[in-house]
């Protein structure tokens, strides 16, 4: 940013076009699926192909992670944030006396989204 004196959308606007080919762009692309795939690995999900790119997305172009490793991606978090739920619910961290003892705001009438809306939410549907 500083050599070339751009903000940062400018920058991801070279990010995603395809023609750029500058040596920083170019590193700063290959930095994405670096870390993209360091927090893979930290989930244990080295099985994964995230299949780095020019997809095109609701935004139109962009380098990114295949449409197919996106949803999988979001899967598998939204299974993850599950199981995390499940075991605050064993631990007793979401029974009403604990909301209450904790001073937790809980808004009347509100019911939490099934596993299914939650799912419609990333387009996992």
């Amino acid at each position: 940013m500083m050599a070339r004196q751009e903000g940062l959308t400018k920058i991801y606007n070279r990010f995603h076009k395809p023609g750029e080919r500058a040596e920083d762009i170019v590193v700063l692309r290959r930095l994405h699926v670096e870390m993209d795939h360091a927090v893979a690995e930290t989930y244990g999900w080295t099985d994964l192909d995230l299949d780095h790119g020019f997809h095109q997305t609701k935004q139109g172009l962009r380098y990114t992670i295949s449409e197919p490793a996106r949803r999988e991606v979001l899967g598998r978090m939204l299974a993850l944030n599950h199981e995390r739920y499940a075991e605050e619910v064993k631990l007793g961290l979401h029974a009403k006396s604990a909301k209450k003892a904790s001073g937790a705001n809980v808004t009347k009438g509100k019911r939490a989204k099934t596993p299914k809306q939650q799912a419609s939410l990333f387009g996992l549907e």
